[in-house]
């Protein structure tokens, strides 16, 4: 026998399973656009100062993170 206790946790358990899922989603889909731009980037022979500038404004991200995908991503673009 279900308890409604029971049931308002399952309920819980799945919101979040779906929130995590499409929280997911979004970061692979900035991480892909942050690779693009680098690979781009680095076709054109842009500086990294630019690349970085570049990812900040495309992306809405903090230097620190533009940094972070830079450093990723610059390894396999070269």
């Amino acid at each position: 026998m279900c308890t409604l206790f029971d049931e308002i946790a399952r309920e819980a358990e799945m919101k979040g399973k779906i929130e995590g899922r499409t929280e997911g989603r979004s970061e692979g889909k900035i991480e892909g656009r942050a690779q693009e731009i680098i690979d781009t980037g680095f076709e054109f022979s842009m500086s990294k100062k630019d690349i970085l500038l570049r990812l900040q404004t495309k992306l809405d991200i903090t230097l620190q993170k533009a940094l972070e995908y830079l450093n990723l991503y610059e390894r396999k673009a070269l």
